[in-house]
């Protein structure tokens, strides 16, 4: 038997470039979104239309514009991106795990990029022993917790709606963008610390403390996408539990099904013996061709049918928004 390879350099290749393109396409939005909300500031009507999709970046409105949605048949008109948004992320969690996590949502590459800069600097990852790192995995899920007992149960519809026609929720974009302009001492000890542990500690806000990430971890368990490993072909050189983003033990499972799974492909393209390691939907192997391909499209086909049905820009009007934006914060 010979001996594993490494895995070829071109083979994450394609799930960085998709990653790049939404960065790129994050840094564009979050730019024109500046000119227009500087523009409304300062009285005057802006010279760029306001970025819907810039409502991807309030999951807490897209909860409770979803809850609305589905109670009351009608999409809230304030955000309403912030809900279809978060609707192609659940999708892609029921289809392809957490393909949102690991091709589409930002703080991934960078983390991921931090974890394997500090590998190579140091020459090694810190692994929190198992009775650490379960009760720190739990976070996530309790912020989830949170979130989701305070606005699915305690929070009527008639108060669901009084928010969300609210003058703070409808200029919660603007108040977000500040935040990140004008950070404050703490948000920014916040950063460097994750910043500095992300060196050392593999992934320690996806893993640990994403509430965002803890929703489409427990949607992916019912994916019909999973990792199958084939024990007949399976060579057990444990590349593939090594290569494992989420530190899970691949190389002893049949099946994937856990919610920590990223579908990253990290183990399928670094696995050395061919047809061991796939990621599989319905007896069917998912290349990672077209498992990108496939998360890219369900955002795609989402922000399409908002734009052409009328339910993705938010309507509400400028002045009422430069008013509000008037007031002393």
């Amino acid at each position: 038997m010979t001996g594993p390879t490494r895995p070829a350099p071109r083979a994450m290749a394609l799930r960085y470039a998709v990653q790049g393109g939404f960065l790129l396409f994050y840094l564009w939005i979050g730019w024109r979104f500046a000119l227009w909300a500087a523009a409304l500031a300062g009285s005057q009507t802006p010279a760029v239309p306001r970025p819907a999709a810039v409502d991807g970046f309030l999951p807490i409105s897209g909860l409770m514009g979803l809850r609305h949605w589905t109670q009351t048949g009608e999409l809230h008109p304030v955000h309403p991106a912030a809900a279809l948004i978060l609707l192609a992320a659940l999708l892609t969690a029921l289809l392809l795990k957490r393909g949102f996590c690991s091709w589409v949502c930002p703080v991934f590459p960078l983390s991921e990029g931090l974890w394997r800069l500090g590998k190579r600097l140091t020459g090694r990852t810190l692994a929190p022993p198992f009775w650490l790192d379960l009760p720190l995995r739990s976070l996530k899920y309790l912020l989830l917790g949170f979130f989701v007992y305070q606005i699915l149960w305690m929070m009527p519809l008639p108060a669901l709606r009084s928010f969300l026609s609210s003058p703070y929720h409808k200029i919660a974009d603007v108040r977000l963008l500040h935040f990140f302009q004008d950070p404050s001492l703490t948000f920014l000890a916040f950063l460097v610390v994750m910043g500095l542990l992300s060196l050392f500690v593999q992934m320690p806000w996806c893993r640990y403390l994403c509430p965002y990430g803890a929703l489409l971890g427990l949607f992916s368990l019912l994916s019909l996408s999973k990792i199958r490993r084939n024990e007949r072909h399976c060579i057990r050189c444990g590349l593939c539990s090594s290569r494992c983003t989420a530190w899970l033990p691949v190389m002893h499972k049949r099946t994937i099904r856990s919610a920590e799974c990223y579908g990253c492909y990290r183990c399928v393209q670094g696995c050395p013996a061919p047809g061991a390691l796939q990621m599989q939907a319905g007896g069917r192997t998912i290349p990672s061709v077209l498992f990108g391909l496939a998360v890219v499209a369900l955002f795609v086909v989402i922000s399409l049918a908002g734009r052409f049905s009328g339910h993705w820009h938010s309507q509400v009007p400028l002045q009422e928004i430069s008013h509000w934006l008037q007031l002393p914060r």
